[in-house]
């Protein structure tokens, strides 16, 4: 069950106890309905916090591979352009070798996301990241290389030492956004999952002390227990 799950089980179990009015009375604070309102509430602030932190950060990954998406292709221009420079053989198998490097590191393909924006998928484009920094390390090498080169002068924008600084730099920029917005999605994540598996009294612990409560006071067979022993409730393994 997922986490939405969890939170929409919990504001349904909620609304039933609001229900039984004056029958419901728990000696445990945490258990009262004001108590269970307040961890509902929270609960689903910090859910639609992490909603707004995966969207955040969606977007800046798919950002960030709309920027690399040509980096190959320019990268085997700057070789192409080099070796029509008359550059010695060195310089041309040093930017060929950062090249090839470069060209490795982008043939890993991202996995679509899906629907729900799971953590499989931050850990599916998190190895794309370290992909991207090493795309990045090649590239600057190779734009280091040329740029001691006199002998390189294209006339192109897009492939002088002056644009490639530049391609450089917003690379860099997109894959500090997407450090950035993966800092704060992982946060967002931490602070739910403490408020509902981890911490005392939290979501998921206190959901099930209440069901328990309604079967004791009320009874197993009563109709208040069947109306919450259908509720479903489940902690995350991992």
């Amino acid at each position: 069950m997922s986490h939405v799950k969890n939170v929409q089980a919990f504001g349904k179990l909620m609304g039933i106890c609001t229900g039984y009015g004056g029958s419901y009375k728990p000696g445990q604070q945490h258990l009262q309905v004001n108590a269970l309102a307040t961890l509902s509430k929270s609960a689903q602030q910090l859910l639609d916090k992490v909603t707004e932190a995966q969207a955040v950060y969606d977007k800046a990954t798919n950002t960030r591979m709309l920027g690399f998406k040509d980096l190959r292709n320019v990268s085997a221009a700057v070789c192409q352009v080099l070796r029509s420079s008359g550059v010695n053989a060195l310089t041309i198998n040093d930017a060929c070798l950062y090249h090839a490097k470069l060209s490795r590191a982008q043939k890993v393909k991202p996995k679509l996301k899906n629907a729900t924006g799971t953590e499989e998928n931050q850990k599916t484009r998190s190895s794309t990241n370290r992909d991207s920094a090493t795309q990045l390390q090649h590239f600057a090498l190779l734009v280091e290389t040329v740029s001691k080169e006199p002998l390189y002068q294209p006339t192109e924008e897009r492939l002088s030492v002056t644009g490639l600084e530049q391609k450089l730099a917003e690379l860099q920029a997109l894959n500090a956004a997407v450090t950035e917005a993966e800092i704060q999605l992982t946060g967002a994540r931490r602070l739910r999952n403490e408020l509902y598996y981890e911490k005392e009294f939290n979501l998921f612990t206190t959901a099930i002390a209440i069901k328990r409560y309604i079967r004791g006071v009320f009874g197993f067979k009563s109709s208040q227990h069947k109306e919450v022993m259908d509720l479903r409730f489940t902690k995350p393994t991992a």
